[in-house]
């Protein structure tokens, strides 16, 4: 279990479930045309998480200042 704790795999599972989640109770509780706004919002962060991700992946690792 401890190796799935505190890894980027595990955190964006967590937000997928907690967006998923959140449109759902949009949905439910206020209906489509707050879903279509909700569901705007959620696209682009994901479109903002997804460059996150590319960038962690295509450019190494930068050493601190002084060393």
């Amino acid at each position: 279990m401890n190796i799935w704790r505190k890894s980027y795999r595990t955190y964006s599972i967590g937000l997928v479930i907690a967006w998923a989640i959140a449109l759902f109770l949009i949905w439910r509780l206020r209906g489509v045309a707050h879903l279509e706004t909700a569901a705007l919002v959620c696209a682009g962060f994901f479109l903002g998480w997804l460059s996150a991700t590319i960038a962690r992946y295509v450019y190494p690792k930068q050493q601190g200042l002084l060393g």
